[in-house]
């Protein structure tokens, strides 16, 4: 039986939180991390004490807690209600300006920053854990669906635009490797390798650049034991891909179009399975 997120999140909280504070109070870095279960496979999700601290700042900035503008407490102030040291504390802030929450300034207030205009999506994988209720929503399936299709067609695209007939062997061979019994990351991971291959194919710097983002999310989500199963069945994959792989060696610009328009069906099962196994459904979209 798997936690469904909300219970997950949870479990997070009331090991994690006191009443009043927040957090089990002065543990020092380098103390056990809280570590939480997922499933019966034993997939555990190790909360530092900075990333705990993290975790409640990046809910409260989204939830409106704190708006674009606002100082934050003084340190003793906040070290005191996480029961955390200075020193974590400050590991903690410097994880959150790296992200683009906050600007920390050596001894100046730590001011919030407009998260719509500085953090990027490499944080939804926390964000899922530490705050799924702000994010899960219909729109956030529509526009998962439509960035990664979009992405996808326009490396299929460009790759087209210069592959030869002699790309078509090497490119099936890539698809062939991916079998029934490969473990999950090896798997991915071989997808991540066919799309650098077109993009070897395309030369297109900015392409590779937003690709290389995606597979960082995606890695991530891998690491923390959010994806536990491949996008399709295996032989519909297959079919996907190896159809699109004659279409790029075809040079068919406008069969990559109308292939991807109609794998996008497939793409939103994927992504409605991919939010279910987390015990999270968007009813009437699947």
């Amino acid at each position: 039986m798997l936690f469904g997120l909300d219970k997950l999140c949870k479990l997070v909280y009331k090991v994690a939180k006191q009443a009043k504070t927040g957090f089990a109070p002065n543990r020092e870095p380098g103390e056990k991390e809280m570590e939480i279960k997922m499933s019966m496979e034993a997939q555990v999700v190790r909360i530092s004490l900075p990333d705990q601290v993290v975790a409640t700042l990046r809910r409260e900035i989204l939830t409106g807690v704190y708006q674009a503008g606002d100082n934050l407490p003084p340190e003793r102030e906040l070290s005191e209600r996480f029961g955390v040291s200075r020193v974590t504390l400050r590991k903690a802030l410097m994880i959150l300006a790296r992200e683009g929450w906050l600007d920390v300034v050596q001894g100046r207030s730590n001011a919030i920053k407009d998260f719509r205009t500085s953090v990027g999506i490499e944080v939804l994988p926390e964000l899922l854990i530490s705050c799924p209720e702000v994010l899960v929503k219909p729109p956030l399936l529509e526009m998962l669906i439509e960035n990664s299709a979009g992405l996808c067609t326009q490396i299929l695209v460009a790759a087209s635009r210069k592959a030869r007939p002699s790309d078509l062997p090497r490119l099936l061979e890539l698809l062939a490797r991916q079998t029934h019994k490969l473990p999950l990351t090896e798997f991915y991971e071989n997808e991540f390798y066919l799309y650098h291959e077109f993009l070897r194919i395309s030369d297109n710097l900015v392409l590779s650049l937003a690709y290389n983002s995606q597979v960082k999310l995606f890695r991530k989500l891998l690491a923390q034991g959010l994806i536990r199963e491949r996008p399709y069945p295996l032989p519909r994959y297959h079919e996907i891909n190896r159809s699109l792989i004659e279409a790029v060696c075809g040079a068919d610009e406008r069969k990559i179009q109308s292939l991807m328009a109609k794998y996008k069906k497939d793409m939103k099962h994927a992504f409605n399975r991919f939010f279910r196994n987390m015990g999270i459904e968007l009813s009437g979209r699947d």
